[in-house]
């Protein structure tokens, strides 16, 4: 009798160290993805440099995003990872004028680094939030009547906060939603961002 509870004592270790990193390996490791959304840019009035719009430019626009990360298991329900991601809008120009003069900011593209902290709320679904550092490359194009359009392309950085869910279709497949706010705003402009995003990834 000692014999066999003995064997039964192993086996159930043995299988509690192979079932653990099952459900470990699911929100672990290497991933690349690719996102697609809702995100509305708000600039001005302050444009920096004691530039002041007449009022607020709003846009909305859907957003593409492709990311890569890595994901650290610290305990048995807690991540943390990196993230590094490079996304583009459609049809996100923002623009102001009359018949005299006009201006047109159009993000081009925007990259991002962020951190993340996720807490495993089952075996399958981990809540996060996220933040980081964002830039975006902006070409300013200005058109007045009687003189030659002036364009140039500066770059906007801030920061970037967020949080979502994320659910494991098995050891590799994930799918993930989440919100993000990010401030652009430097030297005194006034650039805020609204993004509501779906994606999916591949854990290798």
């Amino acid at each position: 009798m000692t014999t066999r509870l003995g064997a039964l004592f192993i086996a159930s270790i043995a299988f509690a160290s192979f079932a653990t990193p099952a459900m470990a390996e699911e929100f672990e490791g290497p991933f690349i993805g690719a996102a697609a959304g809702y995100s509305r840019d708000e600039i001005g009035p302050e444009l920096g440099d004691n530039t002041q719009l007449p009022n607020q430019l709003s846009q909305d626009a859907a957003y593409f995003q492709l990311f890569a990360g890595y994901d650290y298991a610290v305990a048995p329900r807690v991540r943390l990872g990196v993230e590094a991601a490079f996304g583009i809008g459609a049809d996100d120009e923002l623009e102001l004028g009359d018949s005299v003069a006009s201006v047109e900011l159009d993000p081009e593209y925007t990259f991002e680094f962020t951190g993340r902290a996720g807490y495993l709320v089952s075996d399958k679904a981990l809540v996060y939030v996220r933040g980081g550092y964002q830039n975006s490359r902006v070409e300013a194009t200005l058109s007045a009547s009687g003189q030659p359009t002036l364009s140039d392309k500066d770059n906007a950085d801030g920061w970037l906060v967020g949080g979502g869910l994320e659910y494991a279709f098995g050891s590799n497949l994930r799918s993930r939603i989440e919100y993000r706010y990010s401030d652009l705003g430097n030297d005194g402009a006034s650039w805020d961002r609204h993004q509501v995003l779906a994606g999916v990834l591949w854990n290798f």
